[in-house]
């Protein structure tokens, strides 16, 4: 393990990146107009947005301004290389413009607000007739015929309003065709997207999943389309008849098509399915696996040297890229970060076992046992790899006990997350989102869950049996906590998020359990445009009452604290310090574990870290040195008071330390 005086040598108060955390599910890939000149192409995560100006070897992120992490469609302007205009499509965050190549957003005006984007398409004379589609999920198409400032429903003809795909005609400006994938079957326009008409692909209905012109589709008329169950279909009269070319494709689950921009001579056509890249030199009559791994989308250009690059994003393991034509493959994730990350914890005996937990929505459980150097998945026994809750024994470093909540229960390791069991057959098939465990927890067996449906159960014998707390709550629960001295005071404390039904606004509570959570009161509410709600209790709450909260942009503290912890079960006046900006979010508190000589705690924010070393009454910056300024995750080392390190994950899972000097 480094010194103290190295680290501080090496890190002078600056973030340093730890360990290899790149890749995660890339879930759209697309590349400009001009790639053989500019080599820029963008992935869009689950976790973000980013950008390559080099052909997807070394990636930056590119998400200022979007409001959602995940991206789930892409599409450049035809005239980019003047432009610099890009549209993204976010889930449940609507749809964005870029006019300066990536480097911000802005949301774009749009009929169903909030809405989930999921296909984008442009005219290829985007700059003089302003026409795209816009796919969304559970509202049909959107048209835009002003260059994409106004977007409104165009759904004439069109059954299935949960979009897949969306593609435009290479020869739109003189046929006016596009094509509509959905889970109910491919639409056809013939009058640029303003009514659709289904198509027949075959005798049963089919889920399209991809559409792909040829670029040669004016002279060739060929276009193909992917289904989720039945591979690959043709058409060569522009979309009137259909055959299923399947040869030699061995996945029938096909996520993505792209064509060779030379198709006309190379006749290349490359396919993602769940089961690799499948790749076609004939037109798609005979196909051959070139690279493993779940393929989730695929683009094709060519280089500046002429040849035919290929980039593919897969499920969990980022982007593979291939300089000829899909022969061979290498991983292209410099920069990439795609993971969903949502908790990160320490071992109490961090600073001599070097233990790290990560728990992500989309890998499970990972462990490190050299301060983040190196990282395993830890999995076994556990029914999913959707982990969105983790707590640690206080006695880890001798119990080696672990917990995880998931949907499917409650699951535990004796052996520090080598192997996972249910805790209890009381929580099989109990959607598990927060754990909260006593610090005395090796005596007392006490733990506390929040389930998906909002109830808070507590046990008290380790995990084995499981009771509601006698007083339940209508809000969302998001958050819980337990008070350090838990084993004199028995006090639980609960963060929940609700939406006034007059106004329609997010209110953010925090609430304190007595008597081991039964009897809880409100102590403070916070307008908030997110469900976050974090806990900041230091070592000092027993006697001072003194706490935090991280709500919105804002860390809470109450006023006045009272001499006696039992004081503070009054309701009282909270004081809210902004830390981030109005359009941020404080999403972890981390509290010096000497918070009584040092005051200081640190609050992770989507604009970066904060620090404060006046007990929360002002705040500042730390953030030098971090090139992704969202972060997720926060932890202060126990041995704070001789390391001075501070752990942080940011959006799409890179773990960062900053040595506090």
């Amino acid at each position: 393990m480094k010194t103290i005086e190295a680290k501080q040598n090496v890190l002078g108060g600056r973030w340093e990146r730890i360990g290899p955390r790149v890749g995660g599910t890339v879930s759209v890939l697309a590349v400009s107009p001009r790639f053989e000149k500019d080599q820029t192409v963008f992935a869009g995560t689950l976790a973000g947005l980013y950008r390559s100006t080099d052909g997807g070897r070394l990636w930056q992120p590119s998400g200022t301004g979007l409001n959602s992490p995940f991206i789930d469609a892409i599409v450049f302007s035809p005239n980019f290389e003047k432009d610099r205009a890009l549209f993204v499509g976010t889930r449940q965050g609507g749809l964005f413009r870029s006019t300066d190549g990536g480097e911000s957003w802005f949301p774009v005006e749009f009929w169903s607000q909030g809405a989930s984007v999921t296909a984008l398409a442009l005219s290829p004379t985007f700059s003089s007739d302003g026409i795209g589609l816009a796919g969304t999920e559970g509202s049909g198409v959107l048209r835009s015929t002003n260059g994409g400032r106004t977007w409104n429903p165009s759904n004439f003809g069109l059954l299935d309003l949960s979009v897949l795909a969306l593609a435009i005609s290479p020869n739109f400006k003189e046929d006016q065709t596009a094509f509509a994938a959905t889970a109910g079957g491919l639409y056809r326009s013939p009058n640029a997207g303003r009514a659709w008409r289904s198509v027949e692909l075959g005798d049963e209905e089919y889920v399209v999943q991809s559409i792909a012109f040829s670029p040669s589709f004016a002279e060739d008329r060929v276009v193909f389309v992917g289904t989720e169950a039945h591979g690959v279909f043709r058409s060569t009269n522009g979309g009137l008849s259909w055959h299923a070319v399947n040869e030699g494709l061995a996945d029938l689950s096909v996520n993505w098509l792209a064509v060779s921009p030379s198709f006309a001579t190379d006749r290349t056509v490359l396919a993602g399915t769940s089961d690799g890249v499948f790749r076609s030199v004939d037109g798609g009559e005979h196909w051959e696996r070139v690279a493993p791994g779940a393929a989730m989308t695929i683009t094709a250009a060519r280089s500046p040297d002429g040849r035919l690059t290929v980039l593919a994003g897969l499920a969990q393991a980022g982007v593979i890229r291939s300089d000829d034509g899909g022969l061979t493959w290498e991983a292209a994730n410099d920069g990439l970060a795609g993971r969903l990350i949502v908790g990160l914890w320490t071992s109490p005996a961090y600073p001599t076992d070097r233990t790290l937990f990560t728990a992500s929505l989309d890998q499970g459980v990972e462990r490190s046992t050299d301060g983040g150097e190196s990282w395993q998945t830890v999995n076994e026994g556990l029914p999913t790899i959707q982990v969105p809750a983790l707590a640690l024994s206080p006695s880890f470093p001798s119990d080696r006990t672990v917990f995880a909540g998931c949907a499917d229960g409650l699951f535990w390791s004796r052996n520090a997350g080598d192997t996972w069991t249910p805790v209890s057959d009381e929580l099989r098939g109990t959607d598990i989102r927060s754990i909260a465990i006593s610090p005395s927890y090796p005596t007392d067996g006490t733990l506390f869950v929040a389930t998906g449906d909002n109830r808070i159960l507590r046990s008290v014998d380790g995990g084995l049996h499981w009771q509601p707390l006698k007083q339940q709550l209508t809000e969302e629960v998001v958050a819980l906590a337990v008070s350090p001295g838990y084993a004199q005071d028995r006090v639980l404390f609960v963060g929940t998020f609700s939406v006034d039904p007059k106004q329609g606004i997010g209110i953010a509570g925090v609430w304190r359990g007595d008597d081991a959570g039964d009897r809880l009161t409100c102590q403070t509410t916070y307008r908030s445009g997110n469900r976050w709600v974090s806990f900041g209790i230091p070592s000092t709450f027993v006697g001072t009452g003194m706490m935090f909260a991280g709500v919105h942009n804002a860390v809470l503290r109450p006023m006045l604290p009272s001499t006696s912890a039992e004081g503070f079960s009054r309701r009282r006046v909270w004081k809210a310090e902004p830390v981030a900006p109005i359009t941020g979010s404080v999403v972890a508190l981390a509290v010096s574990p000497a918070y009584a000589e040092d005051r200081t705690l640190f609050a992770a924010t989507s604009h970066g870290v904060y620090k404060s070393s006046t007990g929360g009454l002002s705040w500042k910056p730390i953030s030098d040195g971090l090139t992704q300024k969202s972060v997720v995750a926060i932890c202060v080392s126990p041995g704070f008071a001789e390391d001075r390190e501070v752990l942080a994950v940011t959006l799409g899972g890179e773990l960062w330390r900053y040595i506090d000097v």
